[in-house]
């Protein structure tokens, strides 16, 4: 299922169809480029024929060509560079107004007020600079028209100025189409985005609501933000609403790591998205860190902590939109799927006590003697039960007597290791199953429990003690009926015998 979803949200990364916007940018820019060009080499080529400097305008107008050609093999990614861009604008500076100067009136200097328009085209890339160029060289032809009609002995060439202006107004609107297709593809680069990020999230929220467990839904949530934000890290930090303590719940670089406690000042961005609850985007030395705070019915659930190379671009409108779906998605799916292993940990658990009820002792039982029986290793059963229970609750009331049984709860399990498991088999009767444990050890562990519980002492009360019946597979069962039959006998053997004592089950029901 996970792999599955992963591939679908690696297909979702790549845009529709064959239609990439930096490629269809990059192809539409050289082909505007190269109507500028045949128009350039046209207008000096064919005008300059004759002229013994033919050989350096053939070289300029071949060098304006190789610059396009040198486009078309640019890649998409290197095309959109701030660098490159700037690149293109100072060659197109150069080689127009190199042209522009080629087909001046040589005798005026309005050539030199058509490059400086097209040089306030190039560096402000507006309509304006085109409208007011048209209406420049409007009123300029209109003037010499004007003059050539009043009989004015004019020397320039009205068909070289005419040359001219129509090179100067080409180049203004390459100018102005060339940002056009700029925007164009910039608008279709966001519209992909958001499209793509529809998609993942449409296949994230679906993925989401498959998983009731924690770990599962956050492993999730750090795939898809990697995947889609290409970031080299994602950390889901929680944050206790009491303490205040971050831990980190789950990291993409390091799946294992849990519950690693977070330092506020070593990550004061986490703390700052915490405390604003707002999303945080720093870009320093180590790289670009976002923080987005993951916030479910008023209520900070945690951050999500991305972190990219160096030098990456602040995030788009559409990425940050993406980021606090994401967030608010997780922090959901998180919020419901800690709801649903508290319900689920109360359904297990014994309200009074604490510990496993009598249902998942059953389940828990059973999968311990599978492993057992896999690995043939040994499994002992302790049943513990609490003396004269009954005379308690009759002098001194029920409440005193379930004060007994939750202080005897805890005194069992403070005195079981980490992989032991206690519950409540029912009333005052405990249940204590030793993974890995041998009879004779299973013994040591009874005898601690009985002394321990012998050695508090209640008020009014007194002391309370306890007799424990034991068994152990496959010594002297062999499967779970039999542990907790044999464990049962035990426990009769051990009450009959004067309580506050432990017997273990075998043929002639040997106790100690």
């Amino acid at each position: 299922m996970e792999s599955g979803n992963i591939s679908q949200a690696r297909r979702a990364n790549q845009p529709s169809g064959n239609y990439i916007p930096e490629v269809e940018h990059r192809r539409s820019f050289v082909s505007l480029r190269w109507l500028v060009v045949i128009l350039a080499s046209y207008l000096t080529l064919f005008t300059h024929l004759s002229n013994p400097r033919f050989p350096i305008f053939f070289a300029f107008t071949f060098l304006f060509a190789a610059t396009n050609i040198a486009l078309a093999f640019v890649s998409p990614e290197l095309f959109q560079t701030r660098i490159a861009q700037r690149a293109i604008v100072v060659c197109d500076i150069i080689f127009i107004c190199g042209t522009i100067y080629l087909l001046r009136v040589s005798s005026n200097y309005l050539h030199v007020g058509f490059m400086l328009l097209f040089v306030l085209a190039a560096l402000w890339r507006d309509l304006r600079p085109v409208l007011i160029s048209l209406l420049v060289v409007s009123m300029l032809f209109g003037l010499f028209a004007y003059f050539r009609i009043a009989h004015f002995d004019l020397s320039i060439s009205i068909e070289q100025f005419l040359t001219l202006s129509l090179f100067f107004i080409v180049s203004m609107f390459y100018v102005f189409l060339s940002e056009q297709l700029r925007r164009d593809a910039a608008l279709s680069r966001a519209v992909l985005e958001e499209k793509r990020n529809a998609e993942v999230m449409v296949d994230v929220t679906r993925g989401l609501s498959s998983s009731l467990k924690t770990q599962d839904v956050l492993r999730m949530v750090v795939a898809r933000v990697c995947e889609v934000s290409a970031a080299v890290d994602c950390s889901i930090i929680t944050v206790d609403p009491r303490t205040g303590d971050a831990k980190v719940m789950v990291r993409s670089s390091e799946p294992d790591l849990r519950y690693s406690t977070v330092d506020w000042n070593s990550a004061p961005e986490v703390q700052q998205a915490a405390l604003t609850r707002r999303m945080v985007f720093t870009n320093g030395a180590q790289g670009v860190v976002v923080t987005i705070p993951m916030i479910s019915q008023d209520a900070l659930l945690g951050v999500i902590h991305v972190s990219a190379p160096g030098g990456t671009k602040p995030p788009s409108d559409a990425m940050i939109r993406f980021f606090e779906v994401m967030a608010s998605t997780a922090a959901n799916a998180l919020r419901n799927a800690q709801l649903f292993e508290e319900v689920e940990q109360r359904a297990r658990t014994d309200f009074l006590t604490g510990l496993a009820n009598h249902r998942y002792l059953q389940t828990s039982l059973s999968a311990e003697l599978g492993r057992a029986q896999r690995h043939n290793h040994p499994l002992s059963l302790l049943m513990i039960d609490l003396d004269y229970l009954k005379i308690v609750n009759d002098r001194f009331g029920h409440p005193s007597g379930d004060l007994v049984i939750r202080t005897v709860a805890e005194t069992i399990r403070l005195s079981c290791r980490d992989f032991d498991f206690a519950a409540r088999y029912g009333g005052e009767e405990f249940v204590v199953i030793l993974p890995e444990t041998p009879l004779s050890a299973a013994i040591t562990v009874a005898e601690r429990i009985r002394t321990k519980i012998a050695a508090v002492e209640y008020a009014a009360i007194g002391n309370v003690t306890a007799s424990i019946g034991i068994s152990n597979y496959p010594v002297n069962a062999l499967t779970k009926e039999d542990l907790i039959r044999t464990a049962d006998q035990a426990l009769y053997v051990a009450k009959n015998g004067g309580r506050n004592r432990l017997a273990y089950f075998n043929y002639q029901m040997v106790r100690t």
